[in-house]
């Protein structure tokens, strides 16, 4: 095995060279233990160029593209054909330089689009990002179970979503609850990522600090689950970067998709939310279970 990987490496398998790099010695020695490899089971993690493109004609594809999406009808078929085209180029450039996300928002408007969230998933994932609805919908009764038990009455936060759930029970309401529920589950506080605020509240100090998460604007912050929303936006390293998604559910589908697309750590003080989200909904490394997740997934196939 040895063996074939140096050949692949001298062949120029880029996934290859760009952890070889690493092994070398000099300055280079102090970043053997930063390996750059699949971390969540991606299958297209890093990609070779397209046969016969360079990176100058990729950049010109780059910047075409990015000229499309200040158009006020940007046209759709075009983006598809450029953000597929210029897909190695994007993930060697987001693995190897690790550049901010605000600079990624510059050079790739169209990333952060539903529409190329879900594309640019399937590119690097090989399969449907909205897969995530489906196992959440198949254990979303069994969770109600569990935040109706005796072991929750006295989390207020579990008490007060179910409470106003029994305002409306439709499905995504249903799906809300289960989301925002999930972390004080999995004994974690999901305050650092999830935040309300008014329409007359200053966006930038509520999400001052926030490294990755969910803004949610209504008209009443002490409801947990609105029945409408002014706006619901995604924020990473205190930005907003997305926009008008919805609702919580779809807002959950998205924030999975960047964190796998930009190859950003799930929040340390919520890992076990993430890896259930990961694990149990979206079956991505299900045989590899932590422990605790191991137990929640024991109690929902019961």
């Amino acid at each position: 095995m040895g063996n074939y990987r140096q050949k692949l490496r001298e062949a120029g398998c880029q996934e290859l060279m760009v952890n070889s790099e690493k092994r070398g010695p000099g300055d280079t020695r102090g970043k053997r233990n930063k390996v750059k490899k699949p971390r969540r089971s991606e299958t297209n993690f890093f990609p070779d160029l397209p046969q016969g493109r360079d990176r100058q004609d990729l950049e010109e594809e780059r910047e075409k593209m990015a000229q499309e999406m200040r158009k006020t009808t940007p046209n759709l078929a075009f983006i598809d054909d450029a953000m597929n085209a210029t897909y190695a180029l994007r993930r060697q450039e987001l693995v190897e330089e690790e550049p901010p996300v605000a600079e990624m928002k510059v050079r790739w408007p169209a990333l952060f689009t539903e529409r190329q969230i879900v594309k640019e998933f399937t590119r690097l994932m090989s399969m449907d990002l909205n897969s995530l609805y489906e196992g959440l919908d198949s254990h979303l009764q069994k969770f109600l179970q569990l935040f109706r038990s005796k072991r929750f009455e006295g989390i207020k936060e579990i008490t007060s979503l179910m409470e106003s759930l029994d305002k409306d029970a439709s499905n995504q309401r249903k799906r809300a609850a289960v989301l925002q529920g999930l972390p004080w589950y999995m004994r974690e506080n999901p305050s650092t990522i999830m935040k309300m605020c008014e329409p007359t509240d200053p966006e930038e100090d509520v999400i001052k600090g926030m490294v990755i998460g969910i803004l949610s604007v209504v008209e009443d912050v002490k409801e947990p689950l609105p029945a409408s929303y002014f706006d619901v936006a995604l924020v990473i390293e205190e930005r907003i970067v997305i926009r008008h998604l919805g609702d919580v559910p779809n807002a959950f589908v998205n924030l999975m998709g960047l964190q796998y697309m930009l190859n950003l750590d799930y929040p340390k003080d919520l890992k076990y939310t993430f890896e259930v989200i990961q694990r149990l909904f979206m079956g991505i490394g299900l045989d590899s279970c932590t422990p605790r997740v191991h137990s929640l997934k024991n109690k929902l196939l019961s």
